[in-house]
């Protein structure tokens, strides 16, 4: 479980700390007619490259043995801090391209590191160990950066490459780890079923078997992913419009990543695989509707902008790290069938980051269609309302459809 969180917190070393500033003394970059911000771009750069890699992770972490996985992942995350020595090197703005090459290695992280921990008994905790890195880590990598330089004097550019170094011996630590971890055992494979690498035609045919389940399933996904990407790459854009200027990130993330440890390790005492995919769909569906409520309140100064991203931040991870990777162990424990999480896990990514990508370039498109303005601020809340419909909706369609399916 260590080796899985240090693991991932590593890896946001070389995504996200480039976002830890608002980069608003770069000048705004023209495409197609249109002023879109140097953040904007740079963030829509790093998304092709990391969508990309999740549609190549679709086919390549699902076909991947378990002693592939250690070597590909280290080998991914170095090419993408050479990638960040480039942007460093080469000058703005033409440096987003390497953003591209950065974010391009990276998508497959997840996939390729799941894989060395579904199908076991203590999946959940294993799991959860990831998972939660996902909430802790990106702050921290920010908070880091910035410390970088204000107290090293790092320049903006720089600080991504720099922040990669520092965290090098901690992802060299989690890869020798991981390297011991032993394969699944008869035991585990009798409670949650054998995972294989599932060739091209096997992923077709799970897809067509499954098919309005996993529409549903991807669907809910994307939902959560669009706005979890939003509130997590525009932190210090959203906070600073509500008025926090100089708030540390970790001190808000903390609050959340420890909240949402004490509430999912409730699942692991749900032992029927059966009756877990609906434990994991509940908290889903409660999580949606903590972000939307969240929203109403602090749209009526209910509560504070600060209590709004803690108990937003509880909300979002409840429904999306369950989704994310708990779940779908789960549910391919239930449907009794020989297949991978890493697939379900890189299709759902895949389609989501094209939603992310679409919803960052709409954001700069809007004020030109219509005169209005729009800050990051008001996306999110336009987002919180989705995931308050959208997400319940594919929640009950999955719990509809995969009911004739599951095993105990």
């Amino acid at each position: 479980m260590v080796a899985a969180f240090l693991a991932y917190m590593s890896m946001y070393a070389f995504r996200k700390p480039w976002s830890a500033d608002k980069y608003d003394t770069q000048a705004d970059i023209i495409l197609f007619g249109v002023a879109f911000g140097y953040k904007v771009v740079a963030a829509i750069a790093q998304l092709i490259g990391y969508m990309g890699s999740k549609f190549l992770g679709i086919k390549f972490a699902s076909e991947a043995t378990m002693s592939q996985r250690v070597p590909i992942v280290v080998g991914l995350i170095l090419c993408s801090e050479i990638m960040l020595l480039c942007f460093a090197v080469v000058p703005a703005p033409y440096n987003v391209l390497f953003l591209i090459l950065n974010g391009l290695p990276l998508g497959m992280v997840w996939s390729m590191l799941f894989g060395i921990v579904e199908g076991r008994k203590i999946t959940e905790f294993l799991a959860l160990g990831m998972s939660v890195s996902v909430i802790f880590s990106s702050a921290w990598v920010k908070d880091v950066g910035r410390w970088t330089m204000s107290d090293l004097g790092v320049e903006l550019f720089w600080m991504p490459f720099v922040t990669g170094l520092i965290f090098l011996p901690v992802l060299a630590l989690s890869m020798l780890m991981l390297w011991h971890v032993p394969p699944p055992t008869e035991e585990d494979i009798a409670a949650r079923t054998e995972r294989e690498p599932m060739s091209r035609a096997q992923r077709r045919a799970f897809v067509r078997k499954y098919l309005v389940g996993m529409i549903a399933l991807v669907c809910g996904y994307t939902i959560l992913m669009g706005y979890r990407n939003v509130r997590d790459d525009f932190m210090p854009d959203i906070l600073s419009a509500m008025g926090y200027e100089t708030v540390t990130f970790g001190s808000m993330e903390n609050w959340v990543g420890v909240s949402v440890i004490v509430l999912l390790c409730l699942l692991w005492f749900v032992k029927s695989n059966r009756y877990a995919v609906y434990a994991n769909l509940a908290f889903v569906g409660v999580g949606a509707l903590l972000v939307g409520a969240t929203t109403l309140m602090v749209s009526n100064q209910m509560i504070e902008p600060k209590l709004f991203y803690i108990l937003n931040g509880i909300g979002l991870y409840m429904a999306y790290i369950p989704y994310q990777s708990i779940f779908m162990d789960r549910l391919l424990a239930s449907l009794n069938t020989v297949a991978t999480a890493s697939f379900l896990i890189a299709l759902g990514d895949a389609y989501g980051y094209l939603t992310v990508i679409a919803t960052y370039i709409a954001k700069d498109i809007y004020p030109v269609v219509t005169g209005a303005t729009l800050d990051w601020a008001q996306v999110l809340d336009i987002g919180a309302y989705v995931v308050l419909i959208g997400v319940p909706i594919c929640v009950v369609v999955m719990i509809c459809y995969f009911n004739r399916h599951l095993y105990d």
